[in-house]
Parts: structure tokens; sequence; C-alpha cells
């Protein structure tokens, strides 16, 4: 199988190239870089040595010869790709927003851009493998979820379908990879002071893409965390529903996911470098339900499950490479 990777040189790209690289369905990987054309993967990252040897190539659709393409660029980057890409007869998995939204006006109120291919909204996947696998499989574009919603709404989508809620209150945490490699310095300060904080308080843009698969509004706030990777969300959630219920009910839905698992307290070191997602808690206040949940904001918020949405797409099984990822040299 070829594999191209458009935008290598960023986290998504480079946890990409570590997964693929040890992939054994995968036989090349092409991945291209505008800025660093012609420099060795482990150039770009260090972590790689070892591991990647890909050189970096620009861009050129005429070259384009995969079975399957990752967008791994910014947001609203990837509907410039997806067109020519899908035109040219290449599955396609996005790991930016650009279709996930299925509403374009909601998109671009977010993201303050103009959608310049609505179509290929409305003929993508939204790619949670929990929940629209069947789907996924036919699909010649997948739109990979975000790292926040992932967290989200595996953590709430069980209770929500199963159970009455009035109100739902989501506090996230994340490491500072989720901005992105071109706010690392800014973020390696942030790391260092040992700082914390939350930030976009009521507006952040993944809001909508958990609300659309959530079917409801919820209460949102985003908070950064002093290292690399990880996700933590605590979900509070205002319900008479009996939290021992709730747990077995958890239990049921994904007693056949291989990549979530439900636990009593969640952590982010348990879930880091893999492709799990933790739920556990289920703790009850009054009327209060606290549902806890941990992952990997790369891996199963990212890259990992772009891998797993591939798996599912090529009709190879599930887990393929992500069971065990190779450890950085």
């Amino acid at each position: 199988m070829k594999v191209l990777i458009v935008g290598g040189s960023g986290y998504t790209g480079r946890e990409l190239l570590r997964i693929l690289s040890k992939h054994k369905r995968v036989d090349s990987i092409e991945a291209t870089s505008r800025r660093y054309d012609g420099k060795c993967a482990s150039e770009v990252h260090p972590r790689l040595k070892g591991l990647c040897d890909v050189k970096f190539t620009s861009f050129d659709l005429k070259r384009a010869d995969a079975d399957i393409t990752f967008l791994a660029v910014p947001h609203t980057e990837a509907m410039r790709y997806a067109p020519d890409l899908l035109k040219a007869g290449l599955k396609v998995v996005d790991l930016s927003a650009d279709f996930r939204i299925k509403d374009e006006k909601v998109y671009e109120r977010h993201y303050k851009v103009k959608h310049t291919c609505p179509n290929l909204i409305y003929k993508s996947v939204y790619g949670l493998p929990e929940y629209y696998k069947d789907r996924i499989k036919g699909a010649q574009l997948v739109a990979n979820p975000g790292c926040y919603p992932t967290s989200v709404i595996l953590a709430a989508k069980p209770l929500l379908d199963g159970f009455k809620v009035d109100e739902l209150v989501v506090d996230s945490k994340s490491g500072v990879s989720g901005a992105g490699v071109k706010n690392e310095q800014e973020m390696r300060k942030f790391v260092e002071n040992r700082n914390f904080k939350a930030y976009k308080i009521t507006s952040h843009q993944h809001t909508p893409e958990m609300e659309q698969e959530l079917g409801r509004s919820i209460h949102f706030t985003p908070h950064l965390l002093p290292f690399e990777q990880g996700i933590f969300t605590t979900i509070h959630a205002f319900t008479d529903a009996d939290a021992e219920e709730v747990g077995a009910a958890y239990g049921r839905k994904y007693s056949l996911a291989p990549f979530v698992e439900i636990v009593d307290d969640p952590d982010i070191l348990s879930v880091r470098d893999t492709n799990f997602c933790h739920i556990g808690g289920f703790k009850k206040d009054g009327r209060r339900l606290v549902i806890t949940a941990a992952l990997d904001n790369l891996i199963k918020g990212a890259s990992g499950q772009a891998v797993q949405n591939m798996n599912l797409m090529l009709g190879y099984p599930e887990d393929e490479g992500l069971a065990s990822i190779p450890p950085y040299c």
C-alpha cells in the first residue's frame, strides 16, 4: 500500500510518520512539505531518527500515486487539496476541521473563512469509528474528529443517548501540542514556567462540532496544561440517572470498541502514546453526575484515529499498526 501525507512537518504529520513507518500493510510513504522540501523527516522531527527516513517533497498532484492520502495541513487549507485528490480517485482522511461541520455557515463563522467546496461537506463521513464504522468503510472522504471532540463525544454520547440530561457542562484540559507546531516556542515557555490557564472560555471552535454530534448544546471550556501531550475531560451532567446504570450502559456500548476502555479513574499517563480513550468516574453528587475521560491528543485525538479510519476504509483490521505504537528511539 502507498500512502501520501500532505503536510508532514507538523505534529500530526510526525505522528503519522511514526505510526505508518511500522504499519505492516504500508509499502511506501510520501510526505510533502513546502518549507522542508528535500529534507529528511528525521532532520525536521529528530524524534523520528531510526524510525523513518522519508524525504519531504513538494506537493504535485500529477505525481500523487497513493491508495490513501492524509491531509495534515492547518484548518482552512485542506479544502484547497481535497477536491483535486478526490477527482484523481484517491481516498482522503482530512485531519483538519474543514469537512467536520455539516453546516457551512457555522464553519465559516467559527473559522473566519469562506468554504470553497461546501458540496464535499455533505459527502464526507465524520471519522469517529465507535459511531460511524460502517459509513467509514465505504467513504472516499473522512473528516477526522478534533481532539477535544473525540474525548467529549466518546464520554458523553452514551449518556445522552440513553438518559435524560438537563444540562451538560464540560471542562477539558490539553497539553500544549494542541496549539500546533507554529506556536512551539511560545508553548515551550508555557511548559517551562509551569503555567496553567483557561482559554477561549466560551467560544472554542470545536464547540459546534461537539454539539453537532451530541445533538444538543453544551457548556464547554478548554484549559492549557504545562506538558506536551494528552487531554483530560471532566463532564458534569445534571440528571436523575443512576450512576451504576449509566456505567453499565457505557460498558455495553463500548464492549466491542477496540480503543475505548471503561476504567475506574482515567489519567493521562495511562493513555499517552496510545490510541486508547479511557472513560470512568460515574460518580454522583446530588443530581450532578461526573464522567471523566483521557486520551492522547496527537494519537486517538488525531493521527492514531486517522490511521484507524484508514484501516477501515481499506478493509484492514481496525487495530492494524495501532495496538502497539512504536516508541521513539
